[in-house]
């Protein structure tokens, strides 16, 4: 050690030097546990072990000097010490007890140590660029809203069969959760004359806008954010331009782009080329490796990009990615809003599949006995019931083998493991939600007795139900005894008798797995059509099977 140091300093150093490590394992952990940031994971353990070398001849002698008991400061707290508002917080006061440590053992060193002091300084100027790293990961600002965006749509006139305005406004009717104004050609002067009625639009709807290339533009009409290329200005010199709060999202084409575009601090990452594309020819396709990749390896929003349609749509999702990004698919199409409200629907049911609603459907006969349509459409009562009843005669002459015939108001044919989608309406007026509950309760008791129930939902005027009967039980048998016993139990409930259900059920045999998942679909989707619901999840008397 160099020249004599008081008992007071000492102390002073052997607070900050508990200080400095303190915060830098705070930060270590943020960017290595949270953030799974391997590089500047390894520059905080640089730092750490730095600062412990730089120190080392003191630390000793300072730990004897240690007094906690007799410190005047350990008592003295703010409101602000006791809690924090999330990990923003956390870091933002780590790294600043860090630097104002640094500088107080930088200090003081320089009255016994110049060249520790020295080192100390070295070590402050690297961790103020390492500081300005680890900030920028942080998380979104939820009120920007961008981890509930699903489809996304880039508005370009040229794509557009349609005013671009009024395709905006169609895709935001139909459900487009994010906007993204690309004119790559338009002069300054109208692009931020087009750009603020752009914005506009997407205020009125609660519609994240997103500006392509221009952070000037987006600043000047205050969208939401801004969307970058690789070869457009980095992400640190559009943050001096838009700040924190607003959203940067930028194209990346490999894994290595995309990562650093999550150091750098994009809120979010366009992955892509999926598809080819007419809107952007590329000589070069990622494709859905490199989406599965960035879903897989990053930490923030991944949307897939490019040449994506209702066709293969099935297989982007597939890999894992947040939203999907689309433009003459919504706003190249005859009609933009039903287009945007196909791929919303379509994502929304994705999305409850991917959680909760993962379903293997039961082996289904590769090629189903030729019942005919089977498929029982609404008929009014006939007159003459005898006239209804079936014979003998109306019998197919000969009967499909594995296909059984059931005498009802209209013919029914049971087909040997088969799948059914079955619906009951109801005779008059509307179920409460009491009275779904009650239905969709007594659906649930018969999973795994009577029927595999693969779907089931109650609907204030009919119920949908997707089974595989088990051996046993006829689809006649549980139609009839599932809208008994629940018509009893709703008419227990309103203190009544009488019929619930109309008299006929409909019904269709499921015949492969492509039908399977239509139908799937259909019910999952029922709730959210019929506005009940934005998302399948929010409804309480809707069921799929999980596995």
């Amino acid at each position: 050690m160099g020249s004599f140091i008081n008992s007071s300093v000492l102390r002073l150093l052997d607070a900050n030097f508990n200080r400095a490590r303190e915060a830098l394992r705070v930060l270590e952990d943020y960017v290595r546990f949270i953030r799974n940031d391997a590089a500047l994971s390894e520059e905080l353990k640089v730092l750490r072990h730095d600062l412990k070398a730089a120190v080392s001849e003191y630390v000793n002698e300072a730990i004897g000097h240690r007094d906690t008991p007799g410190d005047v400061g350990t008592t003295i707290a703010t409101a602000g010490e006791a809690q924090r508002a999330g990990l923003t917080d956390v870091v933002i006061a780590a790294g600043k007890r860090l630097g104002e440590a640094l500088r107080s053992i930088e200090e003081y060193l320089k009255t016994v140590d110049a060249n520790a002091a020295g080192q100390v300084e070295g070590i402050r100027y690297r961790f103020y660029a390492t500081e300005q790293k680890v900030v920028l990961t942080l998380p979104l600002s939820a009120a920007c809203g961008f981890a509930d965006v699903k489809l996304y749509v880039l508005i370009t006139e040229a794509q557009c069969k349609i005013p671009w305005l009024d395709a905006a406004r169609e895709a935001i009717a139909g459900g487009a959760d994010c906007l993204q104004l690309r004119e790559k050609d338009l002069e300054s002067g109208e692009l931020l004359h087009r750009a603020k009625a752009f914005v506009a639009l997407c205020k009125s709807h609660d519609v994240i806008s997103i500006i392509n290339d221009r952070p000037d533009i987006a600043a000047l009409t205050d969208a939401d954010g801004v969307h970058v290329g690789q070869g457009d200005l980095p992400i640190t010199e559009v943050r001096k331009l838009l700040g924190r709060d607003k959203i940067v999202g930028v194209s990346t084409h490999n894994i290595e782009q995309a990562l650093t575009a999550e150091r750098a601090g994009a809120n979010y990452i366009g992955v892509g080329p999926i598809f080819p594309s007419k809107t952007k020819p590329r000589d070069f396709l990622p494709g859905l490796g490199f989406a599965r990749a960035a879903a897989k390896e990053v930490g923030i929003p991944t949307v897939a990009i490019a040449g994506i349609t209702l066709a293969n749509l099935d297989e982007v999702v597939a890999t894992g990615g947040q939203a999907i990004a689309v433009t003459a698919a919504v706003v190249g199409a005859s009609d933009v809003r039903a287009a945007a409200k196909a791929f919303k629907e379509r994502l929304a049911f994705s999305a409850v599949a991917r959680t909760f609603l993962s379903v293997s459907p039961p082996a289904l006969p590769p090629s189903p006995p030729p019942v005919g349509q089977a498929f029982l459409p609404v008929s009014p009562p006939i007159p003459n019931e005898a006239a209804a009843q079936p014979t003998i005669q109306d019998k197919p002459n000969p009967l499909p083998t594995g296909v059984s015939y059931t005498r009802r108001h209209l013919p029914h044919w049971d087909v040997g493991v088969a799948s059914y989608f079955l619906t009951f309406r109801v005779q008059k007026g509307e179920l409460k939600p009491a009275e779904r509950q009650v239905v969709f309760d007594h659906i649930l008791r018969g999973h795994n007795r009577f029927y595999t129930l693969f779907a089931g939902v109650v609907m204030p005027d009919h119920a949908h139900m997707l089974i595989q009967p088990m051996n046993g039980y006829s689809v006649a048998r549980i139609a009839k005894g599932t809208k008994g016993v629940s018509a009893q139990l709703v008419n227990e409930l309103r203190g009544t008798v009488g019929q619930l259900w109309q008299d006929e059920t409909f019904d269709r045999v499921v015949r492969d797995r492509e039908e399977f998942e239509g139908k799937l679909r259909y019910v999952t989707m029922n709730p959210v059509k019929r506005e009940l619901v934005k998302e399948p999840s929010e409804y309480p008397y809707l069921y799929v099977i999980t596995n």
